[in-house]
């Protein structure tokens, strides 16, 4: 067993290193105990299958990034077709719905607020986790439970209890009748993929015919969802 442990935690401290190397972690924004957590969560199952072992983390981070810089400039001005558009590609229902709202409150009233400047100053991998489902059925169920695909938010108290009941139970009967019998099926593999982003933001506030000028730093951390043998990422949460 101290092998095996053993074993486990080289790897994590070589993944470690790699995701470093790369430029995946930026050591500013991890310090070391959170980047060995997520060193692991990338060297265990099922991350460390044969069939993901290419997987380029820096180049997600990369990704990532463009995603931040165009979806923060679509927050911050008036929405239009396009950007409804950009936003249903890029985001999971959800977050489509809630960014466009903000865009929408952003510019509603008298002080409609824009976006001067945002430079991104660092980025970096913050966590991954990977789900492991027995069909589309079961991860798509799961997926509305954690609210991705907005099926929920369509629904009153009333009807919302009654639906989350059906799919607990569904997912239940599922996932017995995986015990009992198990599937040819191939597995299904959800990634959840987290990034942590600092920003420096200068927004314009207008106000009675006066322009306030208002600059912060900002953290925030997007997490990504994707299949992850085929990847199709999209933004799922920020936090």
């Amino acid at each position: 067993m101290f092998a095996r442990v053993a074993a486990r935690v080289s790897r994590a401290c070589a993944m470690n290193d790699s995701l470093v190397a790369s430029g995946a972690v930026d050591t500013k924004l991890m310090w070391q105990i959170p980047r060995l957590a997520l060193a692991l969560q990338c060297s265990i199952p099922p991350l460390d299958a044969p069939r993901f072992k290419d997987f380029d983390y820096a180049e997600f981070v990369e990704g990532a990034a463009h995603a931040y810089a165009v979806l923060n400039e679509v927050v911050y001005r008036k929405q239009t077709e396009d950007d409804a558009e950009l936003l249903s590609k890029t985001c999971t229902p959800q977050i489509a719905r809630v960014l466009a709202h903000t865009a929408n409150e952003l510019h509603a009233g008298d002080a409609p607020m824009t976006l001067e400047a945002s430079t991104l100053a660092r980025r970096s991998l913050h966590a991954c986790v990977a789900d492991v489902f027995a069909s589309e059925r079961e991860r798509d169920l799961e997926h509305t439970l954690r609210g991705y695909d907005d099926e929920l938010h369509a629904l009153d108290a009333t009807e919302r209890e009654k639906r989350i009941g059906d799919i607990a139970t569904e997912l239940f009967e599922l996932r017995k009748a995986r015990e009992e019998s198990p599937s040819s099926e191939e597995e299904v593999v959800s990634a959840e993929f987290d990034v942590l982003f600092e920003s420096h933001e200068k927004m314009a506030i207008d106000i009675a015919g006066q322009s306030l000028v208002v600059e912060k730093k900002q953290l925030s951390t997007w997490r990504f969802l994707s299949p992850l043998d085929e990847p199709e990422w999209r933004v799922c949460k920020i936090f």
